[in-house]
């Protein structure tokens, strides 16, 4: 298979060794859902990227009682398994599927999503895709400005990624690349956040959040 990470299983298996290492990777993921807000029934979390629902799972499982999910996954394979997962761990729960990929400009703007979560989806996507540097950081502004528009004001957009490492060469020329964290803070400030911040770094893995400005405060 030539993109094999687009098979569920094989995406299941050995995406906890690649984003993090086998042995932090659990921490990187706890580490966001220690940082998230209380989540309860009147809360809706949009999971961008959702692959097989690793992430919005783990938050489910830590607030049983969230009232609603979207799942936005361009495999439908992926999604259904997504999907799956939730319904069982969230059975009062509306869960919504979307098949459609980020910063595409094709998400509908909800605008009623409590917190909007990229769970090591922005770094790959430039790292293996065919894009430019300058292409890619389009389409990363391009994909926060999308997760703002679900969001209602005073809602939160976290990203979990694997950056760049100490050592990467920092050229903004030729191919896309994995973003240094202060690359990444920028394009949050750039999408109109606000109290943006790293919450969380251990060497290459970071945790960084941004606020939709409330409607007083626009």
């Amino acid at each position: 298979m030539e993109r094999p990470w687009e098979h569920p299983d094989w995406y299941d298996l050995h995406d906890t060794a690649f984003t993090a290492g086998s042995e932090r990777e659990p921490e990187h993921y706890r580490e966001l859902l220690l940082a998230l807000p209380p989540l309860g029934q009147a809360d809706h979390l949009a999971d961008i990227g959702a692959g097989t629902g690793k992430l919005s799972h783990l938050i489910a499982r830590g607030y049983p009682e969230l009232g609603r999910v979207t799942l936005i996954e361009p495999n439908e394979v992926k999604l259904r398994r997504a999907r799956s997962r939730l319904a069982e761990a969230l059975p009062r729960a509306r869960i919504d599927p979307l098949s459609l990929p980020a910063g595409h400009g094709r998400l509908p703007p909800s605008h009623d999503a409590t917190i909007a979560v990229f769970g090591s989806v922005l770094m790959p996507a430039l790292e293996f895709g065919a894009l430019s540097y300058a292409d890619g950081m389009a389409w990363v502004d391009r994909a926060l400005t999308e997760a703002v528009a679900l969001l209602q004001p005073g809602g939160w957009v976290y990203d979990l990624e694997t950056l760049a490492g100490a050592f990467a060469n920092p050229a903004d020329d030729g191919k896309a690349r994995r973003l240094f964290l202060l690359e990444l803070i920028e394009a949050f400030q750039r999408a109109g956040l606000s109290e943006v911040e790293c919450l969380y770094r251990f060497r290459d893995r970071a945790i960084v959040r941004g606020r939709k400005q409330r409607s007083d405060s626009m």
